[in-house]
């Protein structure tokens, strides 16, 4: 299955992204101090809702928000698509934070998840970033990246163009200098594998086992992040 043409376009692209970054600035510096002080983890569930809502609207606008790219009639097989690349797009991840820390000493900016992993003396404690980074991040980065973004630059770029364009954005959100080629490579293999299974279920669980995998071996002292 090869994804089809869109009918949003770039104009609707640079909204949604625009969008993305001023709400979240609205509602974590002017709203949330209003109201209670907002911890990382009320900050990131918010930046997940804000895409969902965003790409929801952007995508009703034009024809009504459909889930036929989500194929849930051939759910199993786009599950183990999406284990299968995950996978292979974790032993990436991993190779190149090696080859950062040893080759090119680099030293990596912690994300707040990662040091909340690493102060969970407990299971009830990883629940939450778990969460947050084995479910909630696949399902909202996925759908604005890959569902979202890939096919407006791959009707413009081609498809190997659009990819990289895509992870490009996405790298760049990041805003972590140390994940940014990391982050490119996996993020052109998660737009490659929507495009090749035409459903975005393969690279949310793909996504997903890459962070889940790495919160697990953070948790139990396996490797650091």
């Amino acid at each position: 299955m090869r994804l089809g043409p869109v009918s949003w376009g770039m104009k609707e692209l640079l909204a949604v992204h625009s969008l993305r970054l001023v709400l979240g600035l609205i509602l974590v510096r002017f709203v949330y101090p209003s109201l209670f002080t907002a911890n990382n983890t009320v900050i990131e569930l918010t930046d997940r809702l804000v895409v969902v809502l965003l790409v929801y609207l952007a995508v009703h606008q034009h024809h009504g928000f459909s889930w036929q790219n989500w194929k849930w009639r051939d759910l199993g097989r786009n599950i183990g698509y999406g284990l299968s690349a995950g996978v292979v797009l974790l032993g990436v991840s991993v190779f190149s934070e090696r080859l950062y820390s040893t080759t090119l000493a680099l030293t990596p900016v912690q994300h707040p998840l990662i040091m909340q992993v690493e102060a969970a003396a407990s299971l009830e404690q990883l629940a939450v970033p778990l969460f947050l980074a084995g479910v909630a991040a696949p399902v909202a980065e996925e759908m604005l990246y890959r569902m979202f973004t890939f096919p407006v630059l791959k009707q413009r770029f081609g498809v190997f163009l659009g990819a990289i364009g895509s992870a490009a954005i996405f790298a760049l959100f990041h805003f972590n200098a140390y994940w940014l080629a990391e982050l490119l490579i996996v993020g052109t293999g998660l737009a490659l594998l929507y495009y090749w299974s035409g459903s975005i279920i393969s690279s949310i669980v793909a996504h997903s086992v890459i962070n889940t995998t790495k919160i697990l071996l953070v948790f139990f002292g396996l490797t650091t992040i």
